[in-house]
């Protein structure tokens, strides 16, 4: 059965407490595909340099912080003024403070907190606004189209929003997700008085290729094999050189895929996950 945000919320709590308790470190907090981050990253920093964004020196936004991905992500790369971490969880805040104390260089603050909440108040405006893997996870349209209005309000008149999107053609359902249609997508976001500026595919096979409309067979089926292949290969605990090699060859791969297609298709059509850039306007 489809799930709710409330489901979603009640399984984050277990699971980022889990996650916390059983760290060593905080890079013992990794849960997404080291070749995904590779290839999502390099684009990333790319779009910040690109659109001359204030990730030094500017306030920034992480909804959905979860184990803490993009707040590694923003400190490791850059030298923001301020940055904030929020999530739904509870135990996700217990492991960001945990795990990111505050330093003299940037101020950090991490807060409980759900975007979908009427007039979250969370000190804005903010200069980037970072929302990863969030929005395709909350089904219910009332609190989604709730979700980007707040965006809206608290991101800065020449600030940015960055979200992850796959932009189908047609909206679908999984358990976890409602993936809606770029169509549906772009109607709630001009609602919101936002506009996307920039769209950037970042992965074919790193990632589930939800940008593909169907069935999980066919074009799916293909794609599903060749991640399962991936999986395979590191499932079967390598030495650490052949691992670095894998991972290297594996990321090489998915650049030239991903520089091949962009020569011929624009990146909203491309079967992959992208970073969609919201602006006011």
């Amino acid at each position: 059965m489809p799930m709710t945000q409330q489901d979603i919320r009640q399984h984050y709590e277990r699971d980022w407490k889990a996650k916390s308790d059983a760290a060593g470190d905080a890079e013992a907090l990794r849960y997404s595909s080291e070749i995904e981050d590779m290839v999502m990253y390099g684009a990333y920093e790319q779009l910040i340099a690109d659109l001359n964004m204030k990730a030094n020196g500017g306030r920034i936004l992480d909804v959905g912080s979860g184990a803490g991905r993009w707040v590694r992500f923003f400190l490791d790369r850059y030298e923001p003024r301020f940055l904030m971490g929020i999530d739904f969880a509870a135990s996700s805040i217990e492991l960001l403070n945990r795990w990111h104390p505050t330093t003299a260089d940037v101020e950090l603050d991490f807060r409980q907190a759900d975007i979908t909440e009427p007039g979250v108040e969370l000190g804005g405006p903010f200069d980037l606004i970072n929302v990863a893997n969030v929005l395709f996870h909350i089904p219910e349209n009332d609190l989604y189209a709730r979700a980007v209005g707040n965006l809206a309000r608290l991101v800065s008149q020449h600030g940015y929003i960055v979200t992850t999107e796959f932009l189908p053609r047609t909206t679908m359902r999984t358990q976890w997700m409602l993936v809606r249609s770029r169509y549906e997508f772009e109607a709630v976001v001009n609602l919101a008085g936002l506009r996307i500026v920039d769209v950037r595919a970042f992965s074919f096979f790193a990632n589930d290729p939800m940008g593909l409309d169907g069935p999980d067979d066919g074009v799916r089926a293909l794609f599903n094999k060749v991640q399962a292949g991936i999986r395979s290969v590191f499932e079967s605990n390598p030495n650490e050189q052949t691992r670095r090699f894998f991972v290297g060859f594996l990321t090489d791969i998915e650049r030239a895929a991903l520089a091949f297609a962009r020569e011929r298709i624009a990146d909203q059509d491309l079967p992959s996950q992208k970073l969609v850039v919201l602006k006011r306007g």
